[in-house]
């Protein structure tokens, strides 16, 4: 089970757990944060694309690796990222997208056997052929 560390415990609940929304928006002010800096300190560049990935850290999976990129070509969309044009000519900041991460999910199949109440309801379907 992964752990998750909290740098602010005033998050938790009453039985000193944290919710997943407070996780996100955690995790999200964070990324913004850093997004912020690299902002901040690229201010002579005229105009740029700022590209953001998130992956799991192959050698520990509680760790979550982000990675800020400049370009000056936009960049492919790829899942776990997200985009910016920066003008800095203007003073604009676009966001372009935002993926989520492709994350597998557990699909439960139905039981091997015959469900005489499933049976029952699907006497009269067609069979599609796909």
């Amino acid at each position: 089970m992964p752990q998750i560390i909290i740098r602010e415990p005033a998050l938790f609940s009453p039985d000193s757990t944290l919710l997943m929304g407070d996780a996100r928006a955690m995790m999200g002010k964070e990324v913004m944060g850093r997004i912020r800096k690299v902002v901040d300190s690229n201010q002579n560049k005229k105009a740029y694309y700022l590209l953001v990935a998130s992956r799991q850290d192959p050698m520990d999976e509680r760790r979550i690796r982000t990675t800020i990129v400049l370009s000056s070509a936009q960049p492919p969309k790829m899942l776990g990222t997200m985009c910016f044009f920066i003008d800095n000519r203007n003073s604009r900041a676009k966001r372009l997208w935002v993926l989520p991460l492709d994350r597998p999910s557990i699909i439960k199949a139905p039981p091997a056997e015959l469900v005489p109440e499933i049976a029952r309801i699907a006497r009269h379907m067609p069979i599609i052929h796909g």
